[in-house]
């Protein structure tokens, strides 16, 4: 190893007396501080100006964690420019001895090719790692310019920083050997530093040589370091690929001095890139890939809510079989030459719990039945001849796909929008999850850990609405109905994707309207007098202690009253107004309570209890006075109430809300009460081992499309009435590193003493050692 040293500090020396060098040292400090710290600048200005602006009422640049938008977000334009700079270091370093004529004398040396190459390699990495230390000053600096930052995310930013610039070099080395002209070997590493990161777009429709050329591919290896984790695989990469150059440059020196056939060379190059394939192909196993998410919050890893459901798995097989249709939806995501992607970039992070996981693909071309918008877009045309012209615009191959005739002797896909689906198996259980037109495509970790609960129990709660008077529905999707956050399938928060089930009764307790211990009774908005069968069965349901949710309006008060106050509460006459120049006064922001934000894990709740927000509200449309006394065991609390002041009142004549403003009159029966209005209850008592749970609202507005699906509430009325066990939640801890310790002008002036009087020094350094090198 002495002998290993001494040649790297001869090449290391070299760098100090060469112009080029200086020069892409300065150039690389210049640019690298001028982004890093460029960052740090204009965060610490929009700091000062909310300061400014705000006051104490500025608290932080929350849920916006500043150590990876301004050191992490540096650190990755850094890297996109850092290749542009290896090539020039390493277009002459085994050229030049060619050049000069002193490779001779060291194959006449007892020093060994190895030793030769691997001694260069550690001095031109010398350099380099000298450029990444000063520029892990500047990193250091930002540290500690912000408070609570993540130390031991920035060392993954920075160790991902040394490895991708050792195979910078180890690549630039090898492109040096094998030309004798310096500009030739810079263009060339270049393009393959280029080609290493496109590889895993190439052959991806190939089978066997897709998996090849995706594990040889650098994209996204050292992205995994700058968000925070730290795998084997990659960290097994970059030693692999690292090792595979420096031995393909020690064969190519090695075979000048060699009297061997060429095969002999090329033997030794298959044999090298066969071993590293095998090794990237088993290290990237499932179950042997070692994992360390280094971030506070384990952003990297799933919640434990979704490993929870994880672990409920008994280890059976987990069947995942991906539909693909051509005439469908996120298609590009689908085909052949997306699998990596789809197994790596989605799957893998649930692969990382639970390895037992099987998957096929099946590709098919079909429209539902009654569609014929594809006919009328391509008149005259059949639907192969359209699934041709399909596959040819998108590159695929239409032999793989199979005509509607086959898809449908398989599976029926009818009541699924025929886009890009997946069907999960587990013990015989199948369910569907799918993917949804939007840029994240693919479903997040509620929507799998919910159809993946589906699989394991054995029933699911279904929420059963009555219907039969006019009531709103959750198989409906106009403005006023329930039908999108309920059964839209197409949509990302609809609750029927996160493993929930809606259906429609006639009547409560016979025939349709059984109930079991899961489901729950939702009565919304009816617009005809319930007879008293119903009204009567609904009472019983309650007495037995069935969860429950009642949805009343205004001037129907008299229909849902008869049910309500058989648990103690009446949606008392009248309308809750408060007139305003900007819209109908009927219209609200509707105030959740604290107790309404314990119901269940929303976000917007999770925000506000950590801080990230004030208050929570939901969009009322005329909505009456909810009023309590003889509750029959109920504990009641208010969830949803309407602020007292002197403008609001509860209207008690005739109001029209499209007229003019409407106007206090107490001989009307007008009343204000001091007390803020409720006009959403949370009802609960404990019978046997079950905590009975009713949810009552006086505006059934507030859960329409046209309101935003209850808008802050969300999902959370369905989630507490079946004890939170759906949807399976996974917000992660807010982030701390918030706020900036360093003020505009400080950052200003750091930012022009590191971008240019270092860098100016640093030059100035730099002409007096070559201008004494060049007098000796």
């Amino acid at each position: 190893m002495k002998v290993v040293f001494n040649i790297a500090r001869a090449e290391l020396r070299y760098f100090f007396f060469s112009p080029i060098a200086w020069f892409v040292l300065i150039l690389f400090l210049m640019s690298s501080a001028g982004i890093i710290i460029g960052n740090l600048s204009d965060t610490a200005v929009q700091q000062d100006a909310f300061l400014e602006l705000q006051g104490d009422a500025f608290r932080g640049f929350l849920n916006t964690p500043l150590t990876r938008m301004v050191i992490g977000k540096g650190i990755d334009t850094v890297l996109m420019i850092f290749f542009l700079y290896i090539p020039l270091l390493t277009m002459g370093v085994i050229n030049r001895e060619y050049a000069g004529g002193t490779i001779k004398l060291l194959h006449s040396s007892p020093v060994k090719t190895r030793q030769i190459i691997l001694g260069k390699f550690l001095g031109v990495y010398g350099f380099v790692c000298l450029m990444i230390l000063i520029f892990a000053v500047e990193v250091s600096i930002l540290t500690f310019s912000i408070k609570n930052v993540e130390f031991l995310h920035i060392m993954s930013m920075v160790l991902g920083f040394f490895l991708l610039a050792a195979m910078y070099v180890a690549v630039g080395m090898f492109i040096s050997s094998l030309t004798s002209y310096p500009i030739v070997a810079g263009i060339g590493t270049f393009v393959v530093l280029m080609l290493f990161g496109t590889l895993s777009m190439m052959f991806q429709g190939t089978d066997y040589v897709r998996d090849v050329t995706w594990f040889l591919s650098s994209s996204g290896r050292v992205e995994s370091f700058l968000a925070g984790l730290i795998t084997t695989k990659d960290l097994v990469y970059f030693v692999s690929i690292i090792s595979l150059f420096i031995i393909f440059t020690i064969i190519k020196t090695k075979s000048i001095t060699e009297s061997k056939s060429w095969r002999v060379s090329a033997g030794r190059y298959l044999l090298a890139f066969a071993i590293a394939v095998v090794v990237l192909v088993v290290t990237s196993i499932h179950g042997l890939i070692g994992y360390w998410d280094v971030t506070r919050g384990k952003i990297n890893t799933l919640h434990e809510n979704t490993q929870g459901v994880l672990k409920q798995l008994d280890g059976s097989p987990l069947k995942v079989t991906l539909y693909t249709n051509l005439f469908g939806y996120n298609l590009i995501n689908g085909v052949p030459t997306a699998r990596n992607a789809y197994l790596w970039n989605f799957w893998a992070r649930y692969r990382r719990f639970y390895n037992n996981m099987e998957f096929e693909y099946v590709y098919y071309y079909d429209v539902n039945d009654g569609d014929s918008s594809i006919y009328l877009t391509y008149p005259g045309k059949t639907l192969p001849e359209i699934a041709e012209k399909y596959a040819e615009m998108n590159k695929t191959d239409l032999s793989i796909y199979k005509t509607p005739a086959e898809i449908r002797s398989i599976i029926n896909l009818e009541s699924e929008p025929k886009g890009l689906l997946m069907q999960v198996e587990y013990k015989g259980k199948k369910t569907f999850l799918r993917t949804y037109s939007d840029p994240e495509v693919f479903p997040n970790e509620r929507h799998v850990s919910g159809s993946l609960l589906r699989l394991m129990n054995d029933t699911t709660p279904t929420f059963k609405f009555l219907t039969g008077h006019y009531e709103r529905s959750p198989l409906k999707f106009g403005e006023r109905e329930y039908g999108n956050h309920a059964m839209n399938k197409s949509s990302r928060n609809a609750l029927i994707n996160m493993g929930l089930n809606f259906d429609t009764i006639p009547a409560v307790g016979v025939g349709a309207g059984k109930f079991t211990p899961e489901d729950v009774l939702v009565i919304s908005d009816p617009k005809s007098v319930l007879d008293k069968a119903i009204i009567d069965s609904v009472k019983q349901y309650i007495d037995r202690g069935g969860n429950a949710m009642f949805y009343s309006e205004p001037g129907k008060q008299f229909i849902m009253n008869p049910i309500l106050n058989h648990v103690g509460v009446n949606s008392d006459e009248g309308t809750l107004v408060k007139p305003n120049p900007q819209d109908m006064p009927h219209k609200f922001a509707g105030l959740i309570a604290k107790k309404g934000m314990d119901m269940a894990d929303e976000q917007p709740f999770f925000y506000v209890k950590n801080g990230i927000g004030n208050s929570c509200s939901t969009s009322i449309i005329g909505a009456s006075l909810l009023s309590y006394s003889d509750t029959t065991g109920f504990k009641v609390e208010q969830i949803t109430t309407i602020a007292n002041n002197a403008n609001t009142w509860v209207e008690r004549g005739t109001l029209v809300v499209d007229s003019a403003a409407p106007i206090f009159n107490s001989a009307e029966g007008d009343y204000r009460r001091e007390a803020p209005y409720p006009v959403g209850l949370q009802l609960t008592r404990k019978i046997g081992n079950k905590l009975q749970k009713i949810i009552i609202s006086s505006d059934a507005d507030m859960m329409s499309v046209a309101k935003g699906d209850g808008k802050d509430y969300g999902n959370a009325f369905y989630s507490y009435t079946v004890d939170n066990r759906f949807p399976v939640y996974h917000n992660f801890p807010v982030p701390t590193d918030i706020w900036l310790t360093i003020k505009k002008a400080p950052a200003k002036t750091l930012k022009m003493v590191l971008q240019y009087v270092i860098p100016a020094l640093i030059l100035a350094a730099g002409i007096v050692i070559l201008i004494r090198r060049k007098r000796k």
